[in-house]
């Protein structure tokens, strides 16, 4: 097998593929992908968002493999299908996009929609930040054909609709052992992915939402893709015995956001199209609920705090519920409360109400639902919130100090473990 170079690519498309590139917000700007056949000139993106049936195709992938890969959204019974192909430098390609209806309904196809491609950050790029963002990139199957994402960086599709995510690649690092674990969450497990932490103190640089750099067109060389970015949390769980995937991004909540958006971006504000996606994992593992509870927590008023409330508590227990009916054990993680003050949320106690009612559903559903198990992170992190001793929070009291990424990926791994009744 020939080696290959990942680079920090810009890219722009021809002009009729429909490629749509953005840039995110990131600690890095780097694009990693593979150029299949002919990608014009230079323009970038860099993506700063962050299971299916067990067990997963054979990976690592093999040069000329083929194959097809699906989500399922239970909601409006459509199931999603991508077909891709395995490059000789091993970037998988989609070659097809369709859906159907289930159970019996005949696949449409779906190429001319726009789709977003997903993957992770490279370990050169992550190797001693703060926080491990995706890439994206959005185009009709024309675009994103033109590309070919290292099967390493778990390559993933997102339907048009944002209701499901595709994974193609998922569960890479790990070999066969007691099975599938995804961990799902906000920027707090993004912290758990970088190979190396900052020193001492504080391990946010800067909050989620700095600006980067403006687009650059330099070419920089960086490590050859092999085995991802490990990170405490993914060698917790390769110890335990797991095959692992581990998608962690900043701001997402447990319920999309009461706005007129896009479906795409208003995927991009939840994790629910992940947790459709690798709802077949032999166990999930879900932590959120910090930013809904921001959330309510910035209402203006009253009134408008106690609505935001309602709506989170109304559309959490059907997320919940929906994890609870199919796929199989989903390990809930309560959250931290105590102390937070970040963007001014407390506003009085407003976001320990919040976390505290949050916290309670998911108790109330993981003792009433056989598929559903729950882990007390919060209890642990209110013991150390900042300004403690021993506190395990950064000085935005959130986000993860040394400290708190040791004993979270600790928690999550005891979690992945934890099972089902």
């Amino acid at each position: 097998m020939p080696a290959h170079t990942a680079q920090d690519q810009q890219i722009e498309a021809p002009a009729d593929t429909g490629l749509h590139l953005r840039r995110h917000r990131s600690t890095r700007a780097v694009l990693l992908v593979v150029a299949v056949g002919a990608v014009a000139a230079i323009a970038a993106v860099v993506g700063v968002r962050q299971l299916r049936t067990d067990p997963p195709p054979p990976w690592p992938a093999q040069a000329a493999q083929i194959g097809s890969s699906t989500c399922t959204d239970p909601s409006t019974n459509q199931q999603w299908r991508v077909s891709w192909e395995v490059s000789s430098e091993l970037g998988v390609r989609p070659t097809a996009l369709h859906v159907r209806t289930l159970p019996n309904g005949a696949w449409l196809d779906r190429a001319n929609d726009r789709w977003q491609l997903r993957w992770n950050q490279a370990p050169a790029e992550v190797a001693g930040t703060d926080f491990a963002w995706n890439h994206d990139l959005t185009a009709p199957l024309s675009g994103l054909s033109q590309v070919a994402v290292s099967a390493s960086l778990s390559p993933r599709f997102v339907t048009p609709d944002g209701a499901c995510t595709v994974y193609t690649a998922p569960f890479g690092p790990g070999a066969p052992g007691k099975g599938s674990v995804a961990v799902i969450g906000d920027s707090l497990i993004a912290q758990l992915v970088p190979a190396a932490a900052t020193a001492s103190g504080t391990t946010v640089s800067a909050a989620p939402g700095a600006t980067t750099p403006a687009q650059t067109s330099v070419v920089t060389p960086t490590a050859v893709p092999g085995a991802p970015a490990t990170g405490p949390l993914l060698t917790a769980l390769l110890d335990r015995g797991h095959r692992a995937q581990i998608d962690g991004q900043g701001g997402r909540r447990w319920v999309a956001a009461q706005e007129e958006l896009d479906a795409l971006e208003l995927a991009n504000g939840t994790m629910k199209d992940e947790l459709r996606g690798l709802r077949e994992a032999g166990s999930v593992v879900v932590a959120l609920g910090t930013n809904d509870a921001n959330w309510a927590g910035l209402a203006p008023d009253d009134v408008q705090f106690e609505s935001r409330l309602s709506w989170t508590l109304e559309n959490l227990q059907q997320t919940i519920d929906e994890l609870a009916q199919r796929g199989h054990c989903t390990v809930l993680l309560t959250m931290a409360a105590q102390g937070k003050v970040n963007a001014g949320t407390p506003r009085g106690n407003r976001f320990e109400l919040t976390a505290a009612r949050i916290n309670a559903l998911l108790k109330q559903k993981a003792d009433a639902e056989p598929r559903l198990a729950l882990y007390d992170w919060g209890s642990q992190g209110d013991q150390h919130a900042f300004g403690t001793a021993d506190s395990w929070f950064g000085a935005d009291t959130v986000h993860l100090s040394p400290a708190g990424i040791t004993a979270y990926s600790r928690a999550l791994s005891e979690a992945a473990d934890l099972g089902c009744s």
